[in-house]
């Protein structure tokens, strides 16, 4: 997979981190991405030193590029779910006061969730470095819901979310969560815990779901959740299930992530890839403990 092509100082985020980019663009990146390092991949982690540095550059863009795919459904699918206007870069407040400017047909409502659990499947691919995924992107974006192919995703250096993405920290987390057990899936808090969720799921190969839940960056009170996430969920209830977060540093967002959706589980555990030593919660499952 991607993460094992992956070096790079995972406790600065690198200038690469910041990049805005069309959905569209973002698609056809990938697929040229996919083309140049699939060929490539078994000579470089055989003889790692005889590729050129353009090469690690793409695996590194990859890993930052396929996580945009999720973030800009996400957003789209709220919006059509919470009744927001549907715009090309701004991310909405979802508040009583903000929702139900609009009324959306049924048929899209339906579209924009097939839409979000597409990107996700495709992300994944992206992250497993699918031979059999550039082929299908064309028509990939083809379907794409109206307007979507001129989203913009905006990517900022954020160092948690940066350090939380290191693969072997993830690949920890993923260790210690099957010593003890295997979740039938994973719900990331998003839009934090998307690019590490990503290699999460795959390392541990569980189905993947992301609620909405941004207390500092969108304000959300409360995760954003709509009768197609229930419907979804509904598949786990048995459990158990895997609530994750990539970064937990007061440990604010996976506690109230955990105590909301928890009930809707007969068994769940909390998740995180980073803990800070002092910090009030502590998830069942830790990639790495980290102090100041």
């Amino acid at each position: 997979m991607l993460h094992r092509l992956l070096y790079a100082n995972w406790e600065d985020p690198p200038e690469s981190m910041g990049f805005e980019v069309s959905y569209r663009e973002a698609i056809y990146r990938i697929a040229m991405l996919l083309e140049t390092i699939i060929p490539g991949k078994d000579a470089a982690m055989a003889a790692p030193a005889t590729m050129p540095p353009s090469f690690w550059k793409d695996c590194l863009e990859l890993y930052l590029l396929a996580p945009a795919l999720v973030n800009v459904a996400l957003n789209y699918k709220i919006c059509v779910e919470q009744g927001l206007p549907l715009h090309a870069t701004h991310y909405f407040e979802v508040t009583d006061k903000t929702r139900l400017q609009v009324q959306y047909p049924p048929e899209q409502l339906q579209r924009a969730q097939d839409f979000f659990l597409e990107s996700i499947a495709i992300a994944r691919a992206a992250f497993a470095l699918d031979p059999e995924l550039a082929p299908k992107l064309p028509a990939f974006e083809a379907s794409l819901p109206a307007g979507v192919s001129d989203f913009i995703f905006t990517s900022t250096q954020d160092k948690y979310t940066w350090r939380a993405s290191d693969p072997k920290k993830i690949a920890a987390l993923a260790e210690s969560v099957n010593k003890v057990f295997r979740p039938v899936a994973i719900v990331g808090a998003a839009h934090g815990s998307i690019m590490s969720g990503l290699l999460l799921a795959n390392l541990l190969n569980v189905p993947l779901y992301y609620i909405r839940f941004s207390m500092f960056k969108r304000k959300d009170t409360a995760p954003i959740i709509s009768q197609s996430d229930l419907g979804y969920l509904a598949t786990y209830r048995e459990g158990p299930v895997l609530l994750f977060d990539e970064d937990v540093a007061k440990g604010t967002t996976l506690t109230h992530f955990t105590n909301f959706l928890a009930p809707f589980f007969q068994k769940s555990y909390s998740a995180g890839v980073l803990r800070h030593g002092h910090a009030s919660f502590r998830p069942d499952f830790t990639g790495h403990v980290w102090y100041d």
